[in-house]
């Protein structure tokens, strides 16, 4: 058991242990000669010898521990890798991150599908005892939208539709929604036309959303496991309301310091009827 123990401080002690162990065997062979029992003390000779593999000078090295990522600036839906440097098989690692956080013997973590809500520091250490050493070290991964021009001809602040009323709009307005507790924006003319409403994911707050391109939802309600860049489109029309359909983009830019939403093709409904909208609307 000393033996052991040592192997892992230095290179000396392991030259005096096996010394001591020679000796000890070198001791009972000449004290038990008589019994002819001298076969079965080379065994404990050689045991003492090279029984127990010593560790190497490499056991306990310095070690650079350093993260290595494959990209510390990912677009959402990225896959990425992270990876940390190995001491020994005694390694035992911990992370904390804005996934999560635990202990792992694993010096690597893949992250596929990249979430926005995934952005932040990454914090690995290693803890190893049989060295007695530990090592830290964090990355930061900022994760990004998309960004991409809408891929549809249009006009500013107006809104086509395959079977409904288009509509010129004179009032473009962004705040606060109280009733669902998100950032809006709010696309209006006159009563008999089309009302829009573009209503951001309420677990962002009320904060500016930021330019890219954004998923609708098929309800203007969120859960906490739905991203940030979803959306909720709906638009009011002859007392009916309509919904955009699920998965589909919107793109959300800024002109002047002032926010504009476009789509193109988007699809819509209430209960009966279904309708293909397209438009672009800026904060006036």
């Amino acid at each position: 058991m000393y033996y052991q123990a040592c192997s892992f401080k230095s290179f000396i002690c392991f030259q005096l242990n096996s010394i001591y162990l020679i000796y000890i065997a070198f001791y009972y062979t000449l004290l038990n000669m008589k019994a002819n029992l001298f076969p079965s003390l080379i065994f404990i000779f050689f045991c003492a010898a090279g029984c127990v593999k010593p560790g190497t000078n490499d056991d306990c090295r310095p070690l650079n521990f350093k993260i290595s990522i494959t990209d510390t600036a990912p677009f959402i839906g990225d896959n990425i890798t992270l990876e940390v440097p190995k001491l020994n098989e005694y390694d035992l690692l911990s992370y904390n991150n804005p996934a999560g956080s635990g202990t792992t013997i694993s010096h690597s973590i893949d992250i596929t599908n990249i979430k926005y809500n995934q952005k932040g520091w990454y914090h690995w250490s290693l803890s190893n005892s049989g060295c007695n050493v530990s090592y830290r070290d964090s990355v930061y991964v900022n994760v990004k939208l998309r960004q991409e021009t809408p891929p549809c001809p249009l006009t500013n602040n107006y809104a086509s539709s395959s079977n409904l009323l288009d509509v010129a709009f004179t009032s473009v307005t962004q705040g606060f929604d109280p009733t669902f507790n998100g950032m809006a924006v709010y696309a209006e003319r006159s009563l008999g036309y089309p009302s829009y409403r573009v209503l951001f994911n309420s677990y962002n707050g009320n904060t500016e959303p930021i330019d890219g391109v954004y998923n609708t939802t098929n309800v203007p309600t969120f859960d906490i496991f739905q991203d940030y860049n979803t959306v909720s489109v709906s638009f009011l029309y002859s007392g009916q309301f309509f919904h955009c359909h699920p998965n589909q983009k919107l793109y959300v830019s800024h002109v002047g310091g002032k926010i504009r939403v476009s789509f193109c093709s988007m699809i819509f409904s209430n209960t009966t009827i279904l309708s293909t909208c397209s438009g672009q609307m800026t904060k006036m």
